[in-house]
């Protein structure tokens, strides 16, 4: 018998609780049934007052079943149409059963703290998703995040200003087309040129359920620059201390000649070699030591410069079409060096066009720095990767040291000049970058 209860327990346990509800009043209204017909039978009433009874009491029995299975069940119906609102994240829903007390109160309460609960989560998680991105936005670097299918989801300022475009018009860009691959789980630079120039890190992130890749490019242009300029400096302090000590004897013994031999026109042929010899002493140890005025420390005055006068006036100096456009009117600078700067390029520009061709200068603001720019009409720069290398030049009177020295005037002022080719046509541009 109780092996027989089990069973059914068992297999009650298996079905719906719809099932449970609906077996459970249909076994109340058979056994009903039965002992009100019992009982009529048993009194001897006839076939219609059985049937009469039967309705009367079957029918309320069964609005009132249906009433408190409906009232059961509500509930539960309710708390599933909350928790799949949840599982969207809308937590404007609230079960509200009318039950005031008891379980059923319980597990509406339960779920509508779960419910706040998630919705405060998901509030704290939303605002540092968007200090995070706002954080992004900040920075000077170029900062690129990218979704799980390799596509541009969110950029800074900084990586605008690297593409030369608004971020927000490349978004859902693949990382192919914006320069990016991935090769053995590891991001690279797909140009060549960039790589000497700019160092990607990369790492992943989670924000929202969602996966991400975050992408963070740094200049090391400066380092790498920097790292040179220490080598030069110390082959030239090497070098110079062995011309130096080589040269002066020579030099000293060619002028103690020269004293000896005077008068004597037996060695008058002898005078001018020596003379030579003593000219490029004299020239060879000052090639040498020039490069020492490369790096030395300039007095620098920072101040607040009007801009237009300042292109006027080195447009004056020079007898040639120079165009002056100005679209900054202050920047932040050493007025003295910073003129100096532009009359070296300006001079390297009017050198490098043929006659009369119109040289360029311009001023104006590129995010959150100033730009004032030369720009010639030559042939362009040949040979970009020895900018910046002491000594070399392509002039046959030059000395290799004029741009190396505006490099580095500008950057004692907190700046940055840049020369590269024109991208709308012919010739070449020089860029001082000042931060406002």
């Amino acid at each position: 018998m109780f092996k027989l209860i089990n069973k059914i327990t068992e297999r009650l346990e298996l079905r719906s609780i719809e099932s449970i509800l609906t077996l459970f009043i249909g076994s109340c209204l058979l056994v009903l049934s039965g002992v009100t017909g019992f009982m009529l039978w048993y009194s001897s009433a006839s076939i219609l007052v059985v049937s009469t009874v039967l309705v009367l009491l079957i029918c309320p029995f069964s609005l009132l079943c249906w009433y408190v299975r409906r009232a059961l069940l509500n509930p539960y119906y309710r708390f599933s149409a909350v928790l799949e609102a949840v599982r969207h994240e809308d937590y404007s829903l609230r079960a509200n059963p009318k039950f005031n007390q008891g379980a059923v109160k319980l597990l509406a309460d339960e779920i509508t703290s779960m419910s706040a609960d998630l919705q405060s989560r998901k509030s704290q998680y939303d605002q540092q998703a968007v200090l995070v991105l706002r954080l992004i936005e900040q920075l000077a670097t170029p900062i690129v995040v990218l979704n799980k299918e390799h596509k541009l989801h969110h950029a800074n300022e900084a990586f605008s200003n690297w593409r030369k475009q608004p971020w927000q018009t490349l978004r859902h860009t693949s990382a192919d087309d914006l320069g990016f691959t991935l090769s053995a789980n590891k991001w690279q630079l797909s140009d060549e040129s960039l790589i000497a120039k700019w160092q990607l890190r990369h790492s992943q992130f989670t924000m929202q359920e969602q996966s991400y890749q975050l992408l963070v490019l740094t200049n090391i242009e400066q380092v790498v620059y920097h790292t040179e300029q220490i080598a030069w400096q110390k082959m030239t302090r090497v070098l110079s201390h062995e011309i130096n000590n080589s040269l002066s004897p020579i030099k000293s013994l060619a002028q103690t000649l020269q004293d000896m031999l005077k008068g004597n026109d037996g060695f008058a042929k002898l005078d001018p070699a020596l003379q030579v010899i003593v000219e490029r002493s004299d020239g060879l140890m000052q090639f040498v030591n020039r490069y020492a005025n490369l790096s030395k420390q300039f007095d620098v005055h920072i101040e607040q410069c009007e801009i237009a006068p300042l292109l006027q006036s080195v447009s004056n100096l020079f007898d040639y079409p120079i165009e002056i456009k100005c679209d900054a009117l202050y920047v932040l600078a050493d007025k003295v060096l910073l003129e100096q700067v532009l009359v070296n390029l300006v001079k390297n520009a009017i050198e490098a066009s043929k006659s009369q061709q119109l040289i360029e200068l311009n001023a104006y603001e590129q995010g959150k720095q100033i730009v004032i720019e030369v720009k010639d009409s030559g042939s362009g720069i040949q040979n970009t990767d020895n900018l910046f290398v002491p000594f070399y030049t392509t002039k046959a009177q030059g000395k290799g040291i004029g741009l190396n020295l505006c490099r580095n005037m500008i950057e004692q002022q907190g700046a940055k000049l840049t020369l590269s080719n024109r991208e709308d046509g012919m010739g070449a541009i020089a860029q001082c970058w000042f931060n406002i």
